[in-house]
């Protein structure tokens, strides 16, 4: 019984202890998320009831407006003790290696294909200042335009502040960017106009890099495509390359580098046949083009007619090696008859 007594005694103490050190934690932890230094400028969009996407996705997809500007609101916030001045500006989309958007400042963006951004047709303040614990709103003006030509206009809202820190002269960038997708009418995704401008092969300590640079200059937000390019070699498919690479988003207007690598390989000299095929849900685009590797390692254009004329020379070829191999087995093959007629004789 004594013994009994005591476990319950010591289990109660633990448990005590245990409660309060929980409720010390929690404590502790609430008043640190309150005084962290580090929470200092929070955003959130402000998504109105005509976005096209779910509100969970956190960015706007709207309609561009025909008579009148519209103004959307992203909210600022804050959380610091200090000032905090807060940069606002419009990037442009551009499309990344590998298919994936990237934001820059217009002045970065190629504006030979991207006519007309994004940015053109949207205006923010330059900066807002919040006072410490302040929340404001951001206003986003949404030009209207009937006469911009139709299709996808993509952007993203950009938010920066430098804000102080623990140590002296030193502050901490805090930025942020949300997604804006405007449409002109409708935009009918369509991969008819995807081109393949250029290929080209650059040498590797370990091996060469095939790149493929695609451009999409129509107005056409494409997502979710995929895809595959295959070297075919004239003279053999035990040199030709294949690759598959999904290409998340592209961005209209836009060109962008598509990257193979092959490793402890080096590039096999001979014209080639290439064969890019790019799938989204249904629709596919293909695009036939045909390049030489020179000696020397280097990608150039070529023809259908070189391709086809190194296939003949490569077939007559390999009847030539057939027909000096059939002659071979052929002259072995007499000789053994002779030398086993004469050697019939003798025994004769």
């Amino acid at each position: 019984m004594k013994r009994r007594l005591r476990c319950q005694q010591l289990a109660f103490i633990a448990m005590l202890l245990a409660c309060l050190l929980f409720s010390g934690y929690q404590i502790k932890t609430a008043v640190a998320a309150v005084n962290n230094p580090q929470q200092t400028l929070m955003v959130a969009p402000v998504i109105p009831d005509d976005n096209q996407v779910k509100k969970a996705a956190g960015y706007y997809e709207l309609q561009l407006p025909q008579t009148e500007d519209r103004t959307i609101t992203v909210q600022a916030y804050n959380a610091s003790a200090k000032a905090l001045t807060v940069g606002v500006s419009i990037l442009d989309a551009q499309t990344g290696t590998n298919g994936v958007v990237q934001y820059v400042k217009p002045k970065q963006v190629n504006r030979q294909y991207l006519t007309i951004a994004g940015s053109d047709l949207v205006k923010t303040p330059a900066q807002i200042t919040l006072a410490p614990g302040e929340t404001k709103d951001v206003p986003v003006v949404l030009k209207a335009s009937k006469a911009r030509p139709k299709g996808t206009y993509l952007s993203a809202i950009h938010l920066i502040a430098l804000t102080p820190t623990d140590t002296a002269n030193v502050r901490q960038r805090i930025a942020y960017t949300i997604g804006l997708v405007l449409h002109q009418g409708r935009d009918f995704q369509s991969l008819e106009a995807l081109r393949l401008k250029q290929t080209s092969l650059v040498k590797r300590s370990s091996g060469f890099q095939l790149r493929y640079r695609f451009l999409n200059p129509e107005r056409h937000f494409l997502k979710d495509a995929t895809a595959s390019v295959q070297l075919t070699n004239a003279s053999s498919r035990f040199f030709s390359l294949k690759m598959q690479q999904p290409l998340s988003r592209i961005a209209p207007q836009t060109q962008f580098v598509m990257t193979h690598d092959i490793q402890g390989q080096k590039p096999v000299s001979g014209q080639y046949r290439l064969l890019a095929e790019i799938k989204q849900g249904r629709h596919l685009k293909t695009i036939t083009q045909y390049v030489r590797i020179t000696g020397d390692g280097k990608l150039i254009a070529s023809s259908r007619t070189a391709f086809r004329l190194a296939q003949q020379k490569w077939n007559l070829l390999k009847v030539a090696i057939g027909i000096v191999v059939l002659g071979i087995i052929g002259f072995v093959l007499f000789r053994w008859r002779q030398h086993r007629k004469a050697k019939k004789s003798a025994e004769i």
